[in-house]
């Protein structure tokens, strides 16, 4: 798993690897953190798995964009 925060106007993106939703389309997805849970994993005070998973199933919707259909 990959790892990072915001603070100061500076910030990196959390990664894990795909959930159901994501898989068909690429090999990691963006960690979705609840309120406090950054503060969580930065102060390690859960397990970084606990933290950093897929969303479950069905926690997104895909919707082609490109190319443009008529």
């Amino acid at each position: 798993m990959d790892g990072g925060a915001v603070r100061q106007g500076a910030f990196a993106i959390l990664t894990t690897g795909p959930g159901p939703d994501v898989a068909p389309y690429h090999d990691r997805q963006v960690c979705v953190l609840a309120p406090g849970q950054a503060l969580e994993w930065l102060d390690l005070t859960q397990a970084e798995g606990a933290v950093l998973r897929p969303l479950p199933a069905g926690s997104l919707s895909v919707r082609k964009v490109y190319p443009e259909q008529a």
